[in-house]
């Protein structure tokens, strides 16, 4: 069956918390080293690759992050390209790794994941695994919120997984269907003591487990920078405790990319996302705004909708920047968004590629939203 040759899935963007570096004042200082810290390891491993398996090689980088979720700090990626099989040569490669991440925050993650296809691209997985501590905030889940001025800063340790796996549909070249898994086991504290040191802190130990199908649709011609082509998936997860969870309740997640192409060095990528929770959804699953300029924590409700729109420009083969606009509401129904606030983003970024085998960037991004701002490192493109 004919089909699109794509990239590998993008590993270093499975936990969004992972593509964020250091920012301080000396902060052109950093960039400019972990620039030249991840070029370095790169070249290594193509030029000394580790003799593991048919042609496959490691790959090891040092992202420093800055992040308003998270905070200040590092994290250290170590990848392995799989060599890619004889008789599936034009199927995308399988990409495996561990990735450990500190901040200044008290946020701690230590995980591993894997991406790959099978029989030339029909099936695909994903899966990762891991185990961290987050110190977060809860701005509570409306505009008229107490917490929006003062958030209740809550902490969450524990493990968590998820397992997605897709086949494509008979007869078709783009569209894949799959069932998608996801645990989590965890002690939520709120900090009380933070807001009344005569309050102690009141921890929970839960669990969080949900399954449920997606469709896809993906004629991008490459994960990591596609400059054509559409990408979309329709998921939903229903939680409860037929599959291992304390908490019963529903989420739908849609979006749709579009990659339109404007001359060989520029494309405007654009996006809609709309996810919806059902009622009995904890405050910590609920939706949130995929835009940037702010803490993810920051607007929280059941139901959201955003829209980006990106100019995506390269100077050289290396460089290159980024320029996006984008809108977001939330609310605590769908019929609620039509009266919703609007949240406005506007910013830039320039972008590096680290090596010349795969289009993937690293990323620094300045945004300015309506409540926030912040700056963000990442590694490949937003979407």
């Amino acid at each position: 069956m004919p089909h699109v040759c794509r990239e590998p899935p993008r590993p270093l963007q499975i936990v969004p918390w992972l593509v964020a570096t250091v920012f301080g004042g000396a902060w052109g200082l950093a960039i400019a080293q972990a620039e030249q810290n991840a070029e370095e390891r790169f070249d290594e491993a193509r030029a000394n690759p580790t003799p593991v398996g048919r042609q496959g090689n490691w790959i090891v980088v040092p992202i420093p992050v800055a992040n308003p979720t998270i905070g200040n700090g590092l994290q250290l990626a170590a990848l392995y390209l799989h060599p890619k099989s004889a008789v599936d040569e034009s199927a995308p490669g399988g990409t495996s790794g561990v990735v450990t991440m500190a901040t200044d925050s008290g946020a701690r993650l230590l995980g591993g994941f894997h991406d790959s296809s099978f029989a030339n691209d029909r099936f695909r997985l994903n899966a990762f695994a891991g185990t961290g501590k987050f110190n977060l905030k809860f701005y509570g889940t409306s505009e008229d919120s107490q917490l929006v001025d003062n958030p209740l800063p809550y902490q969450m340790d524990g493990v968590i997984g998820q397992v997605r796996g897709a086949v494509r549909i008979r007869d078709t070249e783009n569209w894949f269907a799959g069932l998608t898994y996801q645990f989590l086991q965890s002690t939520l504290t709120f900090k009380t003591s933070e807001v009344n040191p005569e309050q102690p802190d009141v921890p929970r130990n839960f669990h969080s487990a949900g399954i449920g199908p997606q469709m896809t649709y993906d004629s991008r011609d490459s994960n990591y920078y596609p400059t054509s082509g559409q990408y979309a998936r329709v998921s939903w997860l229903n939680f409860g405790s037929r599959w291992g969870g304390d908490f019963e309740f529903d989420k739908i997640d849609a979006f749709y990319n579009h990659y339109l192409p404007l001359d060989a060095a520029s494309l405007v990528a654009l996006r809609v996302r709309l996810q919806d929770a059902s009622s009995g959804t904890p405050f910590f699953a609920l939706p949130t705004l995929d835009m940037r300029g702010f803490s993810s924590d920051r607007y929280r409700a059941n139901d959201t909708v955003s829209f980006t729109a990106e100019w995506r420009h390269k100077f050289t083969p290396r460089w290159g920047m980024v320029a996006y606009a984008e809108a977001g509401r939330y609310a605590p129904s769908l019929r609620e968004l039509a009266d919703a606030r609007t949240i406005k983003t506007v910013g830039s970024g320039v972008r590096w590629r680290v090596t010349a085998e795969r289009d993937m960037n690293v990323g620094v991004d300045f945004a300015v939203s309506s409540d926030d701002r912040a700056v963000f490192i990442q590694i490949a493109e937003r979407f």
